[in-house]
Protein backbone atom coordinates (compact mmCIF):
# COMPACT_ATOMS: atom_id res chain seq x y z
CA UNK A 1 0.00 0.00 0.00
CA UNK A 2 1.55 3.18 -1.32
CA UNK A 3 -0.91 5.40 0.07
CA UNK A 4 -3.81 5.58 2.09
CA UNK A 5 -7.69 5.59 0.76
CA UNK A 6 -8.75 9.54 1.02
CA UNK A 7 -11.06 8.81 3.42
CA UNK A 8 -8.79 7.24 5.90
CA UNK A 9 -6.80 10.76 5.72
CA UNK A 10 -5.42 11.36 8.95
CA UNK A 11 -6.47 14.82 8.47
CA UNK A 12 -10.24 13.71 8.13
CA UNK A 13 -9.87 10.37 10.27
CA UNK A 14 -8.58 9.17 13.73
CA UNK A 15 -5.56 7.11 13.81
CA UNK A 16 -3.94 5.55 17.03
CA UNK A 17 -2.09 2.95 18.44
CA UNK A 18 -3.43 1.10 21.42
CA UNK A 19 -2.20 -0.52 24.82
CA UNK A 20 -3.24 -2.01 27.84
CA UNK A 21 -2.28 -1.38 31.92
CA UNK A 22 -2.01 -5.24 32.56
CA UNK A 23 -0.42 -5.99 29.40
CA UNK A 24 2.96 -3.26 29.18
CA UNK A 25 3.15 -1.49 32.93
CA UNK A 26 5.26 -3.97 35.06
CA UNK A 27 6.12 -2.50 38.38
CA UNK A 28 3.46 -4.29 39.95
CA UNK A 29 4.08 -3.21 43.22
CA UNK A 30 5.50 -0.25 43.18
CA UNK A 31 3.69 3.04 44.89
CA UNK A 32 0.70 1.45 46.58
CA UNK A 33 -0.47 -0.51 43.59
CA UNK A 34 -2.50 -3.81 45.03
CA UNK A 35 -2.68 -7.15 43.44
CA UNK A 36 -4.97 -7.64 40.40
CA UNK A 37 -6.73 -10.86 39.90
CA UNK A 38 -4.80 -11.39 36.85
CA UNK A 39 -1.37 -11.19 39.24
CA UNK A 40 -3.28 -13.93 41.32
CA UNK A 41 -4.18 -16.01 38.06
CA UNK A 42 -0.48 -15.94 36.95
CA UNK A 43 0.97 -17.23 40.30
CA UNK A 44 -1.06 -20.28 39.73
CA UNK A 45 0.56 -23.17 38.35
CA UNK A 46 -0.29 -24.07 34.97
CA UNK A 47 -2.53 -21.06 33.73
CA UNK A 48 -0.41 -19.32 32.08
CA UNK A 49 1.18 -20.77 28.99
CA UNK A 50 5.07 -20.03 29.44
CA UNK A 51 4.37 -18.78 33.20
CA UNK A 52 4.68 -15.61 32.63
CA UNK A 53 3.70 -12.14 34.75
CA UNK A 54 2.82 -9.27 34.59
CA UNK A 55 5.64 -8.04 36.89
CA UNK A 56 7.66 -6.38 35.19
CA UNK A 57 6.15 -6.71 31.19
CA UNK A 58 7.63 -3.77 29.25
CA UNK A 59 8.49 -1.69 31.76
CA UNK A 60 6.28 1.14 30.68
CA UNK A 61 6.07 2.37 33.83
CA UNK A 62 9.49 3.21 34.20
CA UNK A 63 9.65 4.54 30.39
CA UNK A 64 6.61 6.10 30.12
CA UNK A 65 8.55 9.60 28.16
CA UNK A 66 10.48 7.16 26.28
CA UNK A 67 7.25 4.98 24.86
CA UNK A 68 5.12 8.25 24.25
CA UNK A 69 7.96 9.26 22.26
CA UNK A 70 8.18 6.85 19.95
CA UNK A 71 4.26 6.84 19.25
CA UNK A 72 4.79 10.26 18.23
CA UNK A 73 7.79 9.31 15.45
CA UNK A 74 5.77 6.80 14.47
CA UNK A 75 3.12 9.38 13.46
CA UNK A 76 0.42 8.47 15.52
CA UNK A 77 -1.98 11.68 16.99
CA UNK A 78 -4.00 9.47 18.91
CA UNK A 79 -3.17 6.77 21.86
CA UNK A 80 -5.50 4.17 23.41
CA UNK A 81 -4.78 3.36 26.98
CA UNK A 82 -6.03 1.54 29.90
CA UNK A 83 -6.00 3.18 33.71
CA UNK A 84 -5.25 0.24 35.81
CA UNK A 85 -8.03 -0.03 38.83
CA UNK A 86 -5.55 -1.02 41.69
CA UNK A 87 -2.85 1.52 40.95
CA UNK A 88 -5.73 4.29 41.53
CA UNK A 89 -7.42 2.50 44.88
CA UNK A 90 -5.75 1.02 48.10
CA UNK A 91 -7.44 -2.40 49.58
CA UNK A 92 -10.12 0.33 51.38
CA UNK A 93 -10.88 1.29 48.14
CA UNK A 94 -9.97 4.71 48.96
CA UNK A 95 -7.32 7.07 46.25
CA UNK A 96 -3.85 5.91 45.90
CA UNK A 97 -2.67 9.49 44.76
CA UNK A 98 0.42 7.81 43.80
CA UNK A 99 -1.13 5.81 41.01
CA UNK A 100 -3.09 9.20 39.75
CA UNK A 101 0.55 10.80 39.67
CA UNK A 102 1.55 8.08 37.03
CA UNK A 103 -1.55 9.08 35.00
CA UNK A 104 -0.47 12.46 35.40
CA UNK A 105 3.31 11.64 33.55
CA UNK A 106 1.74 9.78 30.97
CA UNK A 107 -0.81 12.73 30.11
CA UNK A 108 1.92 15.28 30.78
CA UNK A 109 3.78 13.05 28.04
CA UNK A 110 0.91 13.19 25.55
CA UNK A 111 0.57 16.60 25.87
CA UNK A 112 3.78 17.51 25.05
CA UNK A 113 3.75 15.83 21.75
CA UNK A 114 0.06 16.48 20.55
CA UNK A 115 -1.35 13.19 21.05
CA UNK A 116 -4.73 12.99 22.13
CA UNK A 117 -5.40 10.61 25.14
CA UNK A 118 -8.41 8.16 24.60
CA UNK A 119 -9.03 6.24 28.13
CA UNK A 120 -10.56 2.38 29.44
CA UNK A 121 -11.23 2.33 33.21
CA UNK A 122 -11.15 -1.60 33.33
CA UNK A 123 -9.16 -3.80 30.87
CA UNK A 124 -9.45 -6.67 33.10
CA UNK A 125 -7.30 -5.98 35.51
CA UNK A 126 -9.85 -6.05 38.44
CA UNK A 127 -7.92 -5.58 41.96
CA UNK A 128 -8.16 -8.77 44.07
CA UNK A 129 -9.57 -7.62 47.38
CA UNK A 130 -13.07 -6.84 45.77
CA UNK A 131 -14.73 -10.34 47.40
CA UNK A 132 -16.30 -11.82 44.75
CA UNK A 133 -15.32 -9.94 41.74
CA UNK A 134 -17.76 -9.78 39.06
CA UNK A 135 -20.26 -12.42 41.19
CA UNK A 136 -20.71 -10.12 43.59
CA UNK A 137 -23.08 -6.99 42.68
CA UNK A 138 -21.31 -4.56 44.95
CA UNK A 139 -18.70 -4.90 42.57
CA UNK A 140 -20.78 -2.70 40.18
CA UNK A 141 -21.08 0.10 42.99
CA UNK A 142 -17.23 -0.14 43.40
CA UNK A 143 -16.83 0.68 39.85
CA UNK A 144 -18.60 3.20 39.95
CA UNK A 145 -16.63 4.83 43.18
CA UNK A 146 -13.27 4.11 41.08
CA UNK A 147 -14.80 6.98 37.99
CA UNK A 148 -16.07 9.06 39.65
CA UNK A 149 -12.06 9.16 41.49
CA UNK A 150 -10.69 8.88 37.97
CA UNK A 151 -13.16 11.49 37.23
CA UNK A 152 -12.40 14.02 39.98
CA UNK A 153 -8.91 13.78 39.63
CA UNK A 154 -8.34 13.08 35.72
CA UNK A 155 -11.32 13.94 34.09
CA UNK A 156 -10.42 17.32 32.56
CA UNK A 157 -7.39 15.77 30.93
CA UNK A 158 -9.54 13.02 29.01
CA UNK A 159 -11.63 13.85 26.35
CA UNK A 160 -12.90 10.24 25.59
CA UNK A 161 -13.22 7.91 28.04
CA UNK A 162 -14.61 4.17 27.19
CA UNK A 163 -15.88 1.88 30.34
CA UNK A 164 -14.82 -1.05 30.13
CA UNK A 165 -13.28 -3.53 27.30
CA UNK A 166 -14.68 -6.57 25.84
CA UNK A 167 -16.73 -7.56 29.06
CA UNK A 168 -17.26 -11.00 27.41
CA UNK A 169 -13.59 -11.90 28.01
CA UNK A 170 -14.53 -10.88 31.58
CA UNK A 171 -17.37 -12.69 31.89
CA UNK A 172 -17.22 -15.75 29.77
CA UNK A 173 -13.58 -16.47 29.86
CA UNK A 174 -12.94 -15.96 32.91
CA UNK A 175 -16.34 -17.58 35.00
CA UNK A 176 -17.34 -20.17 32.08
CA UNK A 177 -13.90 -21.55 29.89
CA UNK A 178 -11.78 -20.62 32.90
CA UNK A 179 -8.70 -19.54 30.78
CA UNK A 180 -8.78 -15.78 31.61
CA UNK A 181 -8.56 -14.54 35.97
CA UNK A 182 -10.07 -15.42 38.28
CA UNK A 183 -10.45 -19.20 36.52
CA UNK A 184 -14.10 -20.13 36.90
CA UNK A 185 -15.99 -23.01 35.33
CA UNK A 186 -19.46 -22.03 35.30
CA UNK A 187 -21.99 -21.30 32.82
CA UNK A 188 -24.83 -19.50 35.04
CA UNK A 189 -22.35 -17.84 36.97
CA UNK A 190 -20.63 -16.63 34.00
CA UNK A 191 -24.08 -14.88 32.84
CA UNK A 192 -24.00 -13.02 36.56
CA UNK A 193 -21.05 -11.88 35.90
CA UNK A 194 -21.75 -10.35 32.06
CA UNK A 195 -24.61 -8.76 34.06
CA UNK A 196 -22.86 -6.80 36.43
CA UNK A 197 -20.26 -6.16 33.86
CA UNK A 198 -22.79 -4.14 32.51
CA UNK A 199 -24.80 -2.79 35.06
CA UNK A 200 -20.90 -1.65 35.56
CA UNK A 201 -20.87 0.19 33.22
CA UNK A 202 -23.98 1.93 33.66
CA UNK A 203 -23.09 2.89 37.09
CA UNK A 204 -19.67 4.44 35.97
CA UNK A 205 -21.33 6.38 32.90
CA UNK A 206 -23.63 7.69 36.24
CA UNK A 207 -20.86 8.40 38.56
CA UNK A 208 -18.68 10.12 35.51
CA UNK A 209 -21.31 12.20 33.68
CA UNK A 210 -22.12 13.84 37.22
CA UNK A 211 -18.55 14.79 37.40
CA UNK A 212 -17.88 16.01 34.05
CA UNK A 213 -21.38 16.12 31.71
CA UNK A 214 -19.22 17.16 28.76
CA UNK A 215 -16.65 13.75 28.47
CA UNK A 216 -17.37 11.50 25.29
CA UNK A 217 -18.15 8.35 27.17
CA UNK A 218 -18.64 4.49 25.53
CA UNK A 219 -17.53 1.61 25.93
CA UNK A 220 -15.51 -1.50 23.89
CA UNK A 221 -17.12 -4.57 22.97
CA UNK A 222 -15.44 -7.11 20.46
CA UNK A 223 -18.58 -8.66 18.82
CA UNK A 224 -18.87 -12.09 17.23
CA UNK A 225 -18.96 -12.76 13.47
CA UNK A 226 -19.50 -16.89 13.56
CA UNK A 227 -20.45 -18.81 10.92
CA UNK A 228 -21.65 -22.26 11.08
CA UNK A 229 -19.58 -25.48 10.20
CA UNK A 230 -21.97 -26.25 7.68
CA UNK A 231 -25.39 -25.41 6.62
CA UNK A 232 -27.41 -28.37 8.33
CA UNK A 233 -29.91 -26.64 10.59
CA UNK A 234 -28.07 -27.52 14.42
CA UNK A 235 -24.75 -25.93 13.48
CA UNK A 236 -27.12 -22.71 11.81
CA UNK A 237 -28.87 -22.66 15.29
CA UNK A 238 -25.23 -23.21 17.25
CA UNK A 239 -23.84 -20.30 15.35
CA UNK A 240 -26.69 -18.06 16.11
CA UNK A 241 -26.61 -19.09 19.74
CA UNK A 242 -22.72 -17.89 19.68
CA UNK A 243 -23.60 -14.59 18.41
CA UNK A 244 -26.41 -14.24 21.27
CA UNK A 245 -23.70 -14.84 23.91
CA UNK A 246 -21.06 -12.66 22.61
CA UNK A 247 -23.56 -9.64 21.00
CA UNK A 248 -27.25 -9.66 22.08
CA UNK A 249 -25.68 -10.50 25.84
CA UNK A 250 -23.80 -7.02 26.00
CA UNK A 251 -25.63 -4.80 23.15
CA UNK A 252 -28.93 -5.23 24.53
CA UNK A 253 -28.60 -4.03 27.61
CA UNK A 254 -26.85 -1.07 26.09
CA UNK A 255 -29.96 0.31 24.34
CA UNK A 256 -32.61 -1.15 27.12
CA UNK A 257 -33.36 -4.44 25.79
CA UNK A 258 -34.05 -7.29 27.52
CA UNK A 259 -31.33 -10.63 26.74
CA UNK A 260 -32.41 -13.35 24.42
CA UNK A 261 -35.06 -16.16 25.90
CA UNK A 262 -31.82 -18.50 25.40
CA UNK A 263 -29.50 -16.63 27.40
CA UNK A 264 -32.15 -16.24 30.24
CA UNK A 265 -33.01 -19.64 29.98
CA UNK A 266 -28.82 -20.70 31.04
CA UNK A 267 -28.74 -18.45 34.07
CA UNK A 268 -31.24 -20.46 35.65
CA UNK A 269 -31.94 -20.16 39.33
CA UNK A 270 -28.86 -17.71 39.10
CA UNK A 271 -31.50 -15.14 37.54
CA UNK A 272 -32.35 -13.80 40.91
CA UNK A 273 -29.06 -11.63 40.53
CA UNK A 274 -31.00 -9.37 38.31
CA UNK A 275 -33.18 -7.01 39.63
CA UNK A 276 -35.97 -4.60 38.37
CA UNK A 277 -34.49 -0.86 37.27
CA UNK A 278 -31.12 -3.03 36.41
CA UNK A 279 -31.82 -2.41 32.49
CA UNK A 280 -32.62 1.64 32.78
CA UNK A 281 -29.31 1.98 34.80
CA UNK A 282 -27.20 -0.31 32.23
CA UNK A 283 -28.92 2.05 29.04
CA UNK A 284 -27.08 5.47 29.50
CA UNK A 285 -26.76 7.31 26.61
CA UNK A 286 -23.74 6.46 24.75
CA UNK A 287 -21.31 8.90 23.31
CA UNK A 288 -19.48 6.11 21.07
CA UNK A 289 -18.89 2.43 20.61
CA UNK A 290 -15.90 0.67 20.17
CA UNK A 291 -15.34 -2.19 18.38
CA UNK A 292 -12.83 -4.61 18.39
CA UNK A 293 -12.02 -7.28 15.86
CA UNK A 294 -9.36 -9.88 14.96
CA UNK A 295 -11.13 -12.99 13.27
CA UNK A 296 -14.21 -15.08 12.63
CA UNK A 297 -15.31 -18.05 14.60
CA UNK A 298 -17.13 -21.11 13.37
CA UNK A 299 -19.85 -23.34 15.29
CA UNK A 300 -20.92 -26.74 15.42
CA UNK A 301 -23.58 -28.31 17.07
CA UNK A 302 -22.50 -29.33 20.75
CA UNK A 303 -21.47 -33.23 21.10
CA UNK A 304 -21.91 -33.19 25.29
CA UNK A 305 -20.45 -31.88 27.79
CA UNK A 306 -19.78 -28.20 28.82
CA UNK A 307 -20.18 -27.71 25.42
CA UNK A 308 -23.95 -28.44 25.93
CA UNK A 309 -24.33 -26.10 28.41
CA UNK A 310 -23.57 -23.20 25.90
CA UNK A 311 -25.03 -24.77 22.74
CA UNK A 312 -22.50 -24.71 20.64
CA UNK A 313 -18.94 -25.06 19.86
CA UNK A 314 -15.88 -23.78 17.65
CA UNK A 315 -14.08 -25.45 15.16
CA UNK A 316 -10.93 -24.56 13.16
CA UNK A 317 -11.50 -23.07 9.65
CA UNK A 318 -11.17 -25.83 7.07
CA UNK A 319 -8.10 -25.75 5.06
CA UNK A 320 -6.61 -24.06 3.17
CA UNK A 321 -6.72 -20.66 5.08
CA UNK A 322 -4.17 -18.06 6.36
CA UNK A 323 -3.74 -17.98 9.77
CA UNK A 324 -1.96 -15.58 12.28
CA UNK A 325 0.93 -16.83 14.70
CA UNK A 326 -2.00 -17.76 17.56
CA UNK A 327 -3.87 -19.62 14.94
CA UNK A 328 -6.46 -17.21 14.03
CA UNK A 329 -7.95 -17.28 10.74
CA UNK A 330 -7.35 -14.28 8.43
CA UNK A 331 -10.30 -12.65 7.25
CA UNK A 332 -10.41 -9.24 7.03
CA UNK A 333 -14.23 -8.95 5.00
CA UNK A 334 -15.18 -9.98 8.74
CA UNK A 335 -15.16 -6.87 9.69
CA UNK A 336 -17.57 -5.34 7.19
CA UNK A 337 -19.81 -8.25 7.99
CA UNK A 338 -19.71 -7.46 11.66
CA UNK A 339 -20.29 -4.31 11.27
CA UNK A 340 -23.15 -4.44 9.12
CA UNK A 341 -24.91 -7.24 11.06
CA UNK A 342 -24.70 -4.73 14.07
CA UNK A 343 -26.45 -2.14 12.34
CA UNK A 344 -28.95 -3.74 11.40
CA UNK A 345 -30.26 -4.86 14.78
CA UNK A 346 -28.99 -1.81 17.31
CA UNK A 347 -29.06 2.11 16.36
CA UNK A 348 -25.27 2.40 17.04
CA UNK A 349 -23.72 5.44 18.06
CA UNK A 350 -20.75 6.77 16.48
CA UNK A 351 -17.81 4.10 15.93
CA UNK A 352 -14.37 3.28 16.96
CA UNK A 353 -12.22 0.51 15.34
CA UNK A 354 -9.97 0.41 19.09
CA UNK A 355 -8.50 -2.68 18.13
CA UNK A 356 -7.29 -4.58 14.96
CA UNK A 357 -4.03 -6.29 14.64
CA UNK A 358 -2.27 -10.02 14.14
CA UNK A 359 0.30 -12.21 16.08
CA UNK A 360 3.13 -12.56 13.50
CA UNK A 361 6.40 -13.51 15.70
CA UNK A 362 8.63 -12.52 13.00
CA UNK A 363 11.72 -11.93 15.22
CA UNK A 364 14.70 -9.23 14.71
CA UNK A 365 17.05 -9.37 12.04
CA UNK A 366 19.67 -6.88 10.96
CA UNK A 367 17.94 -4.79 13.21
CA UNK A 368 15.19 -4.54 11.48
CA UNK A 369 11.85 -6.82 11.67
CA UNK A 370 10.33 -7.74 8.45
CA UNK A 371 6.75 -8.94 10.00
CA UNK A 372 5.15 -8.96 5.91
CA UNK A 373 2.20 -11.32 7.11
CA UNK A 374 1.01 -8.40 9.75
CA UNK A 375 1.69 -5.56 6.59
CA UNK A 376 -0.76 -8.04 4.88
CA UNK A 377 -3.42 -8.13 7.38
CA UNK A 378 -3.50 -4.20 8.20
CA UNK A 379 -3.54 -4.04 4.61
CA UNK A 380 -7.15 -6.15 4.10
CA UNK A 381 -8.32 -3.98 6.98
CA UNK A 382 -8.13 -0.90 6.22
CA UNK A 383 -9.31 -1.24 2.80
CA UNK A 384 -12.43 -3.23 4.80
CA UNK A 385 -12.87 0.28 7.00
CA UNK A 386 -12.88 2.87 4.09
CA UNK A 387 -15.62 0.06 2.50
CA UNK A 388 -17.81 0.60 5.40
CA UNK A 389 -17.24 4.04 5.54
CA UNK A 390 -18.52 4.36 1.58
CA UNK A 391 -21.63 1.99 2.73
CA UNK A 392 -22.58 4.28 5.30
CA UNK A 393 -21.33 3.33 8.54
CA UNK A 394 -19.93 6.07 10.91
CA UNK A 395 -16.61 4.79 11.59
CA UNK A 396 -14.31 7.71 12.78
CA UNK A 397 -10.53 6.16 13.82
CA UNK A 398 -8.81 3.24 13.77
CA UNK A 399 -6.84 1.94 16.47
CA UNK A 400 -4.12 -0.62 15.92
CA UNK A 401 -3.34 -3.87 18.45
CA UNK A 402 -0.86 -2.72 19.49
CA UNK A 403 1.91 -0.26 19.98
CA UNK A 404 4.43 -2.83 21.03
CA UNK A 405 4.32 -6.72 21.97
CA UNK A 406 3.38 -7.17 25.50
CA UNK A 407 1.88 -9.70 28.01
CA UNK A 408 -0.74 -11.70 26.06
CA UNK A 409 -2.79 -13.10 28.69
CA UNK A 410 -3.24 -16.63 28.94
CA UNK A 411 -0.14 -17.61 26.25
CA UNK A 412 1.99 -14.80 28.41
CA UNK A 413 4.60 -13.79 26.08
CA UNK A 414 4.29 -16.23 23.57
CA UNK A 415 2.69 -14.19 20.82
CA UNK A 416 3.68 -10.68 19.41
CA UNK A 417 0.30 -8.37 18.48
CA UNK A 418 2.88 -5.00 18.77
CA UNK A 419 4.40 -3.00 15.81
CA UNK A 420 7.48 -2.56 17.77
CA UNK A 421 9.42 -5.30 18.60
CA UNK A 422 10.42 -5.78 22.83
CA UNK A 423 13.30 -7.21 23.78
CA UNK A 424 11.78 -8.63 27.23
CA UNK A 425 15.32 -9.23 28.17
CA UNK A 426 17.08 -5.49 27.53
CA UNK A 427 13.71 -3.48 27.55
CA UNK A 428 15.04 -2.59 23.77
CA UNK A 429 12.17 -1.55 21.27
CA UNK A 430 12.35 -2.32 17.49
CA UNK A 431 10.05 -0.71 15.26
CA UNK A 432 9.00 -3.45 12.71
CA UNK A 433 8.20 -2.92 9.22
CA UNK A 434 4.50 -2.75 10.03
CA UNK A 435 5.48 0.47 11.79
CA UNK A 436 7.07 2.43 9.62
CA UNK A 437 4.62 0.93 6.80
CA UNK A 438 2.25 3.34 9.26
CA UNK A 439 4.65 5.74 9.55
CA UNK A 440 4.94 6.69 6.00
CA UNK A 441 1.17 6.16 5.56
CA UNK A 442 0.60 8.35 8.27
CA UNK A 443 3.19 11.10 6.89
CA UNK A 444 1.52 10.51 3.50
Amino acid sequence: MQVLDPLLSPARFEWGCATSSFQIEGASRADGKVPSIWDTFCAQPGRILDAGNGDVACEHYHRVAEDVQLIADLGFKHYRFSIAWPRITKTDNSLNMAGVDFYKRLLDALDKHQITPNATLFHWDLPAHLEGGWLNRDTAHRFADYAELVARHLGDRLPRVATLNEPWCSAFLGHDLGVFAPGGQSRAESLVAAHHLMLAHGLGMQAWRAVHANTSLGIVLNPELCDPATDRPEDVAAARLAELERNDGFLNPLFGREWPQELLQQIGELGHMRREGDLAICAQPLDFMGLNYYTRSIAQAPVGGRDAERGYRFVAPQAPKRLTAIGWEIYPEGLTRVVQNLQAQWPLPPLWITENGAADNTGVAHNAVNDGMRCDYLEAHFEQVAHLIRSGADIRGYYVWSLMDNFEWAHGYSQRFGIVHVDFQTQKRTPKRSALMLQRLLRG
